[in-house]
C-alpha cells in the first residue's frame, strides 16, 4: 500500500548509514550486533555503564512493561552521546518470549528515508553523571519474557543484564483461571466494531509497534482515508491523506501469512521501480483486506486478522468514493468521514489443551 505523494530522496546513502548502525540487514535478524575484538587483547574498561530495572516482574497481558534504563559515565571526562530513545542507533531491546523465536524491538527515527545518526538529539554526561530514561513495552503474549536492553549511541555497543518478566492472564473470578489465551484488539469505528487477533510469532516488532500506538491513543479519531471495494480499506494516517507517519519507521517483517479477506497488514512507501529501504518504511498506516489480494503476499507485513466485524468491513468498503487527490486515476477517497473511534485491548481465553 503506497503512501500518497511520498518523495524518497537519498535512500541509497541512508541504506549505507543504516548498515553501519548495526541493526540493518534481514528483517528476520534476531540478535544484536557483535563487537569484534582481537582475542589476544584484554577488553578495555567500559566507559559507559548501562543498567536496567523493571517496575514489576509480573505484568498482566495487555498492560505496560515499564523498563528504566540508567546510563552512567564512569570516566573522568565529559561524554557526548545520542539521547536514549527507541532507535537502531540508540536503544533496542532483544526479547525472548517463552516458546517464541527471539527478536529485536526497535525503530528507525525519524524515518527510514530521512534517518541520519548525526541528526539525532545528543546529550552530554559530566564525569560520573547519570541519566535515566523509561521505556514502555506492551505485554503481548503470556509466559516468561527475557528482555535485554542494548545501547549504541556512543562509540561502542553496551548492554544491560537481562530482565525476566512473567506475563500473566487478567485476574478472574472464575473457579478455573485461564491458562492460555491471546490478546485481541477491539477497533471501534464510526460504522461499528471490528476485532482482530495478531500474528505475533511472525511479525513481533510490527505487533508491538501497533499495540504501543493503540495503547497511547494514537489511532483515536483517525480516518480511513483510502477505500477500495473488493481490495482494502486503509487508515491510521495522522494527516488523513496518506502522507503521514508516527515519526519513525519499523523494519519489514514479511512472512508466510497470505493477504486474505480480513487480513491486517502494514502500508509502506512504494516507488516504481522500488528503491532501497522501501521494505522498512512502515510506520502507523495499516489496511484491512476486503478480499484476497495475493499480489501483496510477502510484499507487505501481514500482522493480524479479523475475528469479528466482517460486516463492518463490508459497510466501510461499500462507502461511495471519488478521485484520490494524490492519484486522480484512483477512485479511493471516501465521500463521507469514516473514522476509528478508539482501539482497546482485551484478553481472549483459549482451551488449555490447545
Amino acid at each position: 500500500m503506497a503512501f500518497n505523494n511520498s518523495i524518497l530522496i537519498g535512500a541509497i546513502i541512508v541504506c549505507a548509514l543504516l548498515s553501519v548502525a548495526g541493526f540493518s540487514g534481514s528483517e528476520n535478524q534476531a540478535a544484536p550486533p557483535r563487537l569484534e575484538r582481537d582475542s589476544a587483547v584484554a577488553p578495555p574498561a567500559q566507559p559507559l555503564k548501562l543498567a536496567a530495572t523493571v517496575e514489576q516482574n509480573e505484568v498482566t497481558i495487555g498492560e505496560w512493561i515499564v523498563i528504566t534504563l540508567t546510563f552512567t559515565n564512569t570516566t573522568a571526562d565529559k561524554m557526548d552521546i545520542i539521547k536514549p530513545m527507541l532507535d537502531i542507533d540508540s536503544v533496542s531491546f532483544l526479547i525472548k518470549p517463552a516458546g517464541i523465536k527471539k527478536f529485536v524491538h526497535s525503530a528507525i527515527t525519524p524515518s527510514a528515508y530521512e534517518h541520519n545518526p548525526g541528526q539525532l538529539d545528543r546529550i552530554s554526561l559530566a564525569a560520573g553523571a547519570q541519566v535515566q530514561e523509561a521505556f514502555k513495552l506492551p505485554a503481548a503474549t503470556l509466559g516468561l519474557w527475557e528482555i535485554t536492553a542494548y545501547y549504541q549511541g556512543s562509540n561502542k555497543l553496551f548492554s544491560a543484564e537481562p530482565l525476566k518478566i512473567t506475563i500473566v492472564p487478567p485476574k478472574s473470578d472464575k473457579p478455573e483461571k485461564p491458562t492460555d489465551g491471546e490478546l485481541i484488539a477491539k477497533i471501534e469505528t464510526s460504522k461499528g466494531t471490528m476485532k482482530c487477533r495478531f500474528f505475533f510469532n511472525d511479525a513481533p516488532n510490527t505487533v508491538l509497534s501497533f499495540l504501543r500506538q493503540s495503547k497511547k491513543g494514537f489511532y483515536d479519531n483517525l480516518t480511513f482515508h483510502r477505500i477500495m471495494k473488493g481490495f482494502m480499506i486503509q487508515g491510521g494516517d495522522p494527516n488523513g491523506n496518506g502522507s503521514g507517519g508516527p515519526g519513525y519507521c519499523i523494519k519489514g517483517e514479511f512472512n508466510a501469512h497470505r493477504h486474505l479477506r480480513g487480513t491486517l497488514s502494514m502500508a509502506r512507501s512504494s516507488q516504481n521501480p522500488p528503491i532501497p529501504l522501501d521494505n522498512d518504511s512502515a510506520g502507523c498506516q495499516f489496511f484491512i483486506c476486503h478480499d484476497a489480494a495475493p499480489k501483496l503476499d510477502n510484499q507487505y507485513t501481514a500482522f493480524g486478522e479479523l475475528v469479528e466485524g466482517t460486516d463492518v468491513l463490508d459497510t466501510i468498503a461499500n462507502i461511495q468514493t471519488g478521485p484520490n487527490p494524490g492519484n486522480p486515476k484512483e477512485m479511493s477517497k471516501p465521500m463521507e468521514n469514516v473514522f476509528i473511534k478508539s482501539i482497546s485491548l482485551e484478553f481472549r481465553e483459549m482451551p488449555s489443551n490447545k
